[in-house]
């Protein structure tokens, strides 16, 4: 079983590293990040100081979205041989673990893109490198739940639909939902109700560490109860355990939606 599973990962490993070249999503996602990584260059002010804001802007509204439709579109990529792979005697956790260890190998790169042009110019920061983290755990994040969505939702269409909604559900949708119960007295008399939606988003988990934390902003209204303070003085130590949940949470969907039954 051990020979499988090796032989398993290492194959679905090459082929999803040789699919991505052809990647259109990849190719969308390396190109905004080397935009982004420039931008900074061309600001007013000090390019290392100005590289963190450009860099979050450029993971909430662009490289999230291409993320997850990276991971949707490899989910999809053999979608015509599952019945021919899942016939196999390797096990499929070996084959998704290979697959999700190719998006991992392209992704977390495609971060320093972010930080290069500032860093080569201005030298590397303790800021920047930690927004190059941010960056690279929360791509890998979003697509491991692209990749878990895509072997649910197997056809293209719906699964494309399916995954502009739940991105955009994540990047703006909560915090809608959040805003029209903002004046409610009942979120008044219990704030950490209001904030717990806030840390398990990971896009405004990602938001509230850059600002709080690496950038060291004041907050403004938002530690109005003792977990929202807590998380505004530990961002960091909360961002990277969940970025970690919601990765493996991908990978488990992933791995439920390809035990199941093809579809007829």
């Amino acid at each position: 079983m051990t020979t499988l599973a090796s032989s398993a990962f290492g194959a679905a490993f090459r082929r999803e590293l040789a699919a991505n070249r052809l990647s259109r999503f990849l190719h969308a996602h390396l190109s905004f990040s080397f935009v982004a990584g420039l931008l900074p260059l061309f600001t007013p002010d000090d390019a290392v100081d100005a590289a963190p804001w450009w860099a979050l802007q450029a993971v909430l509204y662009c490289l999230s979205l291409s993320s997850v439709l990276l991971g949707l579109n490899s989910a999809h990529g053999e979608t015509d041989e599952f019945s021919m792979i899942f016939t196999q005697p390797a096990p499929r956790w070996a084959w998704l673990t290979g697959k999700a260890a190719a998006l991992a190998a392209v992704l977390l790169p495609a971060a320093l893109l972010l930080i290069v042009p500032s860093a080569l110019v201005g030298g590397l920061t303790v800021p920047l490198a930690g927004v190059a983290a941010a960056a690279a755990g929360l791509t890998l994040a979003l697509a491991s739940l692209g990749l878990g969505l895509g072997f649910w939702v197997r056809d293209h269409v719906r699964g494309l639909l399916a995954a502009l909604g739940i991105w955009f559900v994540l990047l703006v949708g909560t915090d809608l939902l959040l805003l029209s119960f903002a004046g409610a007295e009942w979120i008044h008399r219990h704030p950490a109700i209001w904030t717990a939606p806030l840390m398990l988003n990971p896009l405004d988990a990602l938001r509230v560490t850059v600002l709080f934390s690496i950038e060291n902003a004041a907050p403004a209204g938002l530690d109005s109860s003792a977990l929202a303070r807590w998380w505004i003085a530990h961002g960091v130590l909360w961002l990277v355990p969940l970025l970690f949940v919601w990765t493996i949470a991908g990978l488990a969907a992933g791995l439920a939606g390809a035990l199941r039954k093809l579809d007829a």
